[in-house]
């Protein structure tokens, strides 16, 4: 790389003087310079960022695996609370319980995450995990199963709102789908971790043991905290600049010296206007402006909506309730077939290679089907039984099987997509309004996952099985046009440049033509090395 291709033209120099809307416009040359795209081609994962991630998922496990445990906790409880077994309005109680916490727990984890950093705000998630674990464990009222739920839920939210946000500002570009979709692969595995032990521990009590036992990977979590890195982009904004070159060397360990500070260079020209800004607009008032102000609200819009799509799209209530569906169809040992549906949500990974929209597009088709078809299997199963699901009643194996199959097929599908993109969406947000994005992105997910937890139950007593799940369809129907018009491709896109894609519009085409540039440069330099070892080789040949 010449000296030319390193040259960068200091851009805002008199940043504190300029607009929201011209912090959003600010031309920074150095995002689209060609040896940049260069250098992002040469990354490559290693092993410390694999470690870095495994360590970071582990809120991750903790959010799928306290999240799932409900499902067969639900059916394992009888009469330990109050002496009586609980109602389906007290069991949504209990299943909603951790969303409403979830849902404080995430407001409050984004704007921490501003303040004293990404990695501590996790230590303090691991904190209420713990805490609602010993509560619930040692529960003997419904009272305190729902304090305690509440609790754990403040732990779920911290982990949804910066678990992605710290792994995605670790990531190298290339790979950044991959070291995000971890923390996914953690949420999937510890719900079949819950749903499995759930299967094995059905005897008196057992319920208790199950929610205990996720003490211990909170505690490991938090011991290890102190030696995981900071964010990059968070020293940076703290003026640490050698400890984020020092862990930018560590991620990128395969780049070469110049390609490294061409990174440090870009990243420290993004801090500067981010910084500017913080400065100029205090957090108080930032929601006004993201309101008031297209290029920050269309983000916040897109993201918000891709993760209200993905929690009303019905995986939840199979994710809450679904021992407690195939109990009522007849299934000898509900919690082991609830295992199958969770198990399908170990997806392939297919994010970086593939791309986030285009994978979108390919999958909300088969959830409509897979959604569409259970449903019409749910309505020939109940016609006996007035379109409502009664315990005990011996419905036709057909099209218990049948449905069965549809609701695998329609996890299999979510999984590969909407299951794990809306946890990405954190990139879609300016870094200067990372963390507010992260408490919004986590609001929209428990407000929405309140509904579907809180109601389910009662809309399949109220119009039926059939009914419950056809209007899911109709959800993901809406979630997929949203896709069509609104979701740009940012996949292989720095999150610096995925910052510039919102603008103007929502960056459907302008995020298509930085792909296309990215691949010019790289053909290019490919052209010249190849060209470089022609000359090379005429040149031996000629001594």
């Amino acid at each position: 790389m010449s000296d030319s291709q390193l040259k960068i033209t200091p851009k805002s120099e008199h940043v504190e003087d300029v607009s929201a809307t011209e912090f959003g416009n600010a031309n920074l040359a150095i995002l689209h310079d060609e040896a940049l795209m260069v250098a992002e081609g040469e990354e490559k994962m290693t092993a410390f960022t694999y470690l870095l991630a495994c360590a970071a998922g582990l809120s991750g496990l903790l959010f799928g695996y306290d999240t799932g445990v409900i499902s067969g906790a639900l059916v394992n409880i009888g009469t330990d609370l109050d002496g009586r077994s609980l109602t389906d309005v007290e069991k949504e109680w209990v299943g909603a319980s951790t969303s409403c916490g979830a849902l404080f727990g995430g407001l409050l984890g984004g704007n921490l995450a501003d303040k004293i950093g990404r990695k501590w705000v996790l230590a303090v998630g691991d904190v209420f995990f713990v805490l609602g674990a010993v509560l619930i464990a040692a529960s003997y009222s419904l009272e305190q199963i729902i304090v305690g739920r509440v609790v754990l839920g403040f732990g779920v939210g911290i982990a949804a709102a910066v678990t992605p946000m710290y792994l995605s500002e670790l990531a190298p570009t290339r790979f950044r789908g991959t070291l995000v979709t971890i923390q996914s692969l953690m949420i999937t595995g510890g719900q079949v971790i819950s749903y499995g032990m759930g299967a094995g521990m059905t005897f008196k009590g057992g319920w208790r043991a199950l929610f205990a036992i996720s003490i211990i990977p909170a505690a490991g979590q938090a011991a290890f905290i102190h030696w995981l890195p900071e964010s990059p982009r968070f020293d940076m904004i703290q003026g640490r600049e050698d400890a984020a070159r020092k862990t930018m060397r560590q991620v990128y360990s395969g780049i070469s010296d110049e390609a490294l500070e061409i990174k440090v260079r870009a990243l420290r020209e993004v801090v500067t206007v981010t910084k500017a800004f913080q400065q100029r607009w205090p957090m108080a008032k930032r929601p006004k402006l993201i309101l008031k102000t297209a290029m920050y609200r269309r983000p916040a819009f897109v993201a918000c909506a891709l993760m209200g799509f993905q929690q009303l799209c019905g995986f939840n209530s199979l994710m809450y309730y679904s021992s407690t569906i195939f109990s009522y169809a007849g299934f000898s040992n509900p919690t082991a077939v609830g295992l199958i549906v969770a198990g399908a949500n170990l997806s392939m990974f297919l994010l970086d290679r593939v791309g986030k929209r285009r994978l979108l597009l390919w999958t909300y088709p088969n959830m409509i089907a897979g959604l569409g078809l259970a449903a019409v299997a749910f309505h020939l199963m109940t016609q006996s039984t007035g379109g409502v699901l009664v315990e005990g009643t011996a419905y036709d194996s057909r099209w218990t099987t049948f449905m069965l199959v549809m609701m695998v097929y329609f996890i299999g599908s979510y999984a590969t997509a909407l299951g794990n993109i809306p946890w990405h969406s954190n990139e879609l947000f300016p870094l200067e309004l990372r963390g507010m994005g992260a408490s919004l992105l986590t609001a929209s997910c428990w407000s929405t996952n309140i509904i579907i937890s809180a109601t389910f139950l009662s809309i399949m007593n109220g119009i039926g099985a059939a009914g419950a799940f056809g209007l899911y369809a109709g959800i993901c129907l809406v979630g997929f046009i949203f896709v069509v018009f609104c979701y740009p491709e940012v996949s292989g896109l720095s999150l610096e440049e995925v910052q510039t894609l919102f603008v103007d519009d929502f960056g459907i085409k302008k995020s298509q033509q930085i792909r296309r540039n990215h691949a010019a440069a790289r053909a290019k330099e490919t052209n010249e090395w190849n060209v470089g070892d022609k000359h090379a080789g005429s040149h031996e040949e000629k001594n």
